[in-house]
Formats: C-alpha cells, structure tokens, sequence
C-alpha cells in the first residue's frame, strides 16, 4: 500500500513538474516577444532587398538620422498602405527631410506587381526620404511578430524603440500625428500652402483625425 502512494506520489511530481516546465518556457517565449517592443529595446536587425533593387540593412541607419520610422504595411491590406500614405503626406510639411527616414516593410500578397508600380510611381512623386522594402517570405515581419497593419515603431538614433502604434483607433491615430508634431520641430517646408501651423512647424493632424 505505502509503495503504491510513492508511484502515485512520484507521478504527481513528475506531472507538476513538466507543468511547471511548460508554464515557464510559454512564460519565457511571451517575455522574448514583448520585449522587442519594450521603451528602450533595441529593435531587430535585418536585410531585406528595396523596390528599386537595393539591399537595406536597418544596422546602416544607426547614428545617421534624428528621427527613423520603421513601418509595417500588408499589400493586400489597402486600409493600411492608405494609412502610410496619409503618414507620408503628414510629413511633408517639415524641413530638413534629411533629419527623418522612412523604413517601410511591405508584406507581398496578390497583385503585388501593381502594387509595386504604384509605390515606387508615388516614392517618386512624393520626394520624402522612404525605402520601401518587401518582406518576400516575411521573416522581418515574423521576427518581429506583427499582428495588426500598419504599425508603426519610432526608433532612436541608436536603433532603440521609442514608441510603437499598432493599434489605429482614432484615439490613437490622434495621438500618434499629435506626439510627431511635437518631436518633428523643424520648420515647415517654404513651399507649403498649408497654415495651420505655428511658427515652430508644429502641426495638428491631418483633416479628420
């Protein structure tokens, strides 16, 4: 009988003890995640090949502008290419546009071709300093586990991540073109029409948010 509690006794162990494995590697593997998008975490390097056929290594960006945005958009997804755009048209009021770099990491879905010419059509037009770059087997994308597009990460100097915004409800959104406008004090371009903004460039959102 008392040789028969210990086998019970033992198998009790032994089943808590590969709960308590379990819960801690599960507990590790979400720490692991969150901690790329920890104030202050440095973000990820990686290598992907541009829309004009360069290749980009995010570590080459290091120390070489004030203000880098890397960003996360999906082709298939229009809501958020629409939300880089607006970003992009955000931006151009503020001079000097070698003080900013735009990263952008495009998931491929269907019809990515005519997305490609109409991005690099706009690239072009826009003459804001941004890359765009495609995410072919979405291993950037993977590595730093992004679930919702756009998102948007605004990194330090140093490649650091300051701030994210992933989530694009309207408080959001509002928040996010209100903190851009307090950290981007340039002044607005000359040549702009728009004059809403105050004599240190500082602008509100665009129309509607």
């Amino acid at each position: 009988m008392q040789s028969k509690n210990h086998k019970k006794s033992s198998s009790e162990k032994t089943i808590l003890s590969i709960i308590l494995l379990i819960t801690f590697f599960s507990l590790f593997s979400t720490i692991q995640v969150l901690a790329q998008y920890e104030r202050g975490s440095l973000a990820p390097d990686f290598t992907l090949e541009a829309l004009d056929g360069d290749v980009y290594q995010l570590n080459q960006f290091n120390n070489k502008q004030d203000h880098l945005f890397l960003c996360f958009v999906n082709n298939d997804d229009s809501a958020s290419i629409a939300k880089l755009q607006d970003f992009v048209n955000f931006l151009k009021d503020y001079q000097p546009r070698e003080s900013y770099q735009i990263i952008t990491v495009v998931e491929p879905g269907q019809d990515i071709e005519k997305t490609k010419e109409q991005l690099l059509l706009w690239q072009e037009k826009t003459k804001i300093p941004i890359i765009i770059l495609l995410d072919n087997e979405r291993k950037v994308i993977e590595n730093y586990q992004i679930e919702k597009f756009p998102t948007f990460l605004l990194l330090r100097t140093d490649l650091n991540i300051h701030r994210v915004y992933d989530r694009f409800t309207s408080r959001e959104e509002k928040s996010f073109y209100q903190y851009l406008g307090f950290i981007l004090t340039s002044q607005k371009s000359s040549g702009s029409s728009d004059s809403d903004c105050d004599d240190d460039g500082v602008c509100p959102p665009p129309p509607g948010y």
